[in-house]
């Protein structure tokens, strides 16, 4: 019996030392790697947002443009906020950050901030699209007018710069290491959590909530044609927002989860396996978090009809430019046609070069 129990306990430990040993390398070896793989796909995610939503189809839907408007902001925060950490653990580059106490400040607002102002675009989306279901007689509707647009704008800059001024406060430069640390830990873990973690998603659940009863109570009404074309034409993106601000919201609450979780227990570690699967998770959920800058066109694609042809239709409109002013004649067994504008030789669809060029070869 003593026998099988220490057999038994020394299979769990090789397992265990086996797992710990697999979360070690995939921590320093693969995970470094995380933060590269977000910004490309994010860029490629920016330049497919721009490319659509300045389609003459959506340029002038307030909702498309607080949408265009926080993919900048995604963008900005990913080169700003997450690219120098792939710079740091695999080249040992650092942005010129820590070199003073208020640069450090700085970088300590900006890492606050940008993330925060980017999730409240997606909220002010949300916002948009529940303002389109209120009744016609709702002042919340003046929101879906175009020349609300630069004061909603004005007004998210300055309540994320004001979410977001404790950080210069109580953060600081470390001495002897590259990085800021708090200055008062568990205050600037609270104004964190409350400030970052959990007034967005709550406020995002909100009006999610608010917007579908909107929506049952009108389809509860009977209208004219018209009016029921009319408000399918406003409400084309409120399956798109409810998934970009619920996938906001997951991503924002598994990574403030896990940061409570971290300053809660950071000084109470009692073994170094829950020190590595700290090590692990830790980082893994950050860079989940960091998602709600990557995802907005690939979900965009995955759940907007209207999104996908408009992008589709874009492309094939820079694929196919008309050519005019062409005459056909039949040279060497092709049918070849001059364009007599540009002086060039198209055959089909394909303009193969010059004229003089042709003839000479």
């Amino acid at each position: 019996m003593v026998s099988n129990n220490t057999t038994m306990a020394i299979h769990v430990l090789l397992e265990s030392k086996s797992i710990i040993d697999i979360l070690n390398f995939i921590t320093q070896e693969v995970m470094i790697y995380v933060p590269l793989v977000l910004v490309i796909l994010g860029f490629i995610g920016f330049i497919g947002n721009v490319f659509t939503f300045l389609q003459s189809e959506f340029r002038s839907n307030t909702c498309c443009i607080y949408l265009l408007v926080g993919s900048i902001v995604d963008i900005i925060n990913l080169i700003v906020n997450l690219f120098p950490y792939f710079l740091a653990a695999k080249y040992g580059l650092y942005f010129p950050w820590y070199i003073s106490s208020s640069m450090c400040k700085l970088n300590a607002f900006l890492t606050m901030f940008i993330p925060h102002l980017s999730i409240n675009f997606v909220l002010m989306a949300m916002i948009d699209r529940f303002a389109c279901t209120c009744s016609l007689t709702s002042s919340v509707r003046r929101l879906n007018q175009l020349k609300m647009i630069p004061w909603m704008v004005g007004i998210l800059l300055i309540f994320s710069g004001l979410a977001s001024i404790y950080a210069p406060v109580l953060y600081d430069k470390a001495f002897g290491v590259p990085w800021c640390m708090f200055t008062y830990v568990m205050t600037a873990s609270i104004f964190y959590i409350v400030f970052m973690g959990f007034m967005q998603p709550c406020l995002i659940l909100i009006f999610v909530l608010l917007t579908y009863r909107n929506v049952r109570r009108s389809r509860r009404q009977v209208g004219r044609t018209n009016l029921v074309r009319r408000n399918r034409s406003r409400n084309q993106f409120i399956v798109m927002i409810f998934t970009h601000v619920l996938t906001t919201a997951f991503f924002s609450l598994q990574w403030i989860v896990m940061f409570t979780y971290v300053s809660i227990t950071s000084f109470n570690v009692s073994s170094y396996q829950q020190l590595v699967i700290i090590n692990f998770f830790f980082p893994l959920t950050n860079n989940c978090y960091y998602l709600n800058n990557v995802k907005s066109f690939y979900l965009s694609m995955l759940t907007s009809q209207s999104f996908r042809k408009t992008f589709f239709k874009g492309m094939s409109r820079r694929r196919t430019t008309p050519l005019q002013g062409l005459e056909e004649f039949q040279n060497k067994n092709q049918v070849l046609q001059i364009d007599s504008r540009h002086g060039t030789l198209v055959m089909g669809d394909q303009d193969i070069g010059n004229v003089l060029v042709y003839f000479v070869e």
